[in-house]
């Protein structure tokens, strides 16, 4: 008795062994294809205001130079009859220069790479292309909305050796603004929220030396404290719609005492500064155009870059104005 008791319960068990392992689940079988989607979450912080608005023009030659001009002041002097004229020294031109800037982003894809099937992207290399043409844009824009200054470069194979343009906030040094403390006081320890005052004080600036200040570069947060803070306000519009439950707040420009101007907010423009630009005065000189060259075949793969070689013509100076030591971060007061 007790040994057939034995053989059932053995068969009992191992027959509930058995069906444990046949009943199915993703945890014991195998060949599950992976669940990953035929697309590309790209997120390409890819816009470039200033390169992209202004003119292109030519230059001949790495030293890319140009002349500014201004009038005599006004006068209301008044000449007797029959007086002999006195000629008066008249202003001389000024010469002005900037060197042209190379910049260039390559990339490098094996063969393997491109036989095999990748999700979401048809043809490496051409993703590949399209980023670097993205990319050189925007480096070029942080670089003429730069503090940094012009370098003839040399010949020594260090980075630094290389020309480089003197960027739009470098350049302009008749109009502009700081927090009240003074030059000593440019640190993050003393900054000061933007305010309507600061950019008419710019504007008037501009004004007065005769330029038409017609746009604003700043960071995101200070065109929040434009949308928020600012009352002349044109293209401006807050509005809540209960039919759609919708609410609108934005500034696209801004109507000051001289003039309006867009507001333009640039990714790559200094955090703590804002820029406002006569455009006219503004240009792209291009010594050698954006475009793209094969690498040599020196490996299992296919290489390549774009290049080009350009700089900045900002014009008369005084037709620019910036302000600096702004808060770009916290709390709008």
């Amino acid at each position: 008795m007790f040994a057939r008791f034995i053989r059932n319960f053995k068969r009992r068990v191992i027959g509930n062994q058995i069906g444990a392992l046949t009943y199915q689940t993703t945890y014991y079988t195998i060949g599950q294809r992976e669940g990953l989607t035929d697309t590309v979450a790209d997120l390409f912080a890819d816009n470039a205001p200033l390169y992209s608005m202004s003119r292109k023009v030519n230059a001949t030659s790495t030293k890319h130079e140009w002349q500014t001009d201004n009038l005599e002041s006004a006068s209301r002097t008044g000449l007797r009859e029959g007086a002999d004229l006195s000629y008066a020294l008249p202003t001389h031109r000024t010469r002005v220069y900037n060197y042209t800037q190379i910049r260039l982003r390559n990339w490098d894809v094996s063969f393997t790479m491109m036989a095999m099937n990748v999700a979401g992207i048809k043809n490496m290399v051409a993703r590949e292309v399209m980023k670097a043409l993205k990319e050189i844009a925007v480096d070029y824009e942080k670089a003429m909305l730069s503090t940094g200054d012009r370098t003839a470069g040399g010949t020594a194979t260090a980075a630094s050796k290389g020309r480089r343009m003197r960027g739009l906030l470098k350049a302009i040094v008749s109009n502009t603004g700081i927090q009240s403390g003074g030059a000593s006081m440019l640190s993050a320890k003393y900054p000061a929220q933007l305010t309507e005052d600061m950019v008419n004080e710019r504007l008037q600036e501009i004004w007065d030396a005769g330029g038409d200040p017609r746009a604003l570069f700043c960071g995101g947060h200070n065109k929040r404290v434009i949308s928020k803070k600012f009352t002349a306000k044109t293209g401006f519009s807050f509005n809540i719609n209960a039919s759609t439950r919708q609410a609108i707040a934005n500034i696209n420009k801004y109507e000051g005492s001289f003039g309006t101007v867009d507001i333009i907010p640039d990714r790559q423009m200094e955090k703590r500064r804002i820029a406002i630009t006569t455009p006219d005065q503004i240009k792209v000189a291009v010594l050698r155009d954006i475009k793209q060259y094969k690498g040599a075949p020196t490996a299992s793969s296919i290489k390549g870059w774009v290049e080009s070689e350009m700089t900045l013509e900002y014009g008369n100076e005084k037709g620019h104005a910036e302000h600096s030591n702004l808060k770009f971060s916290g709390a709008i007061a």
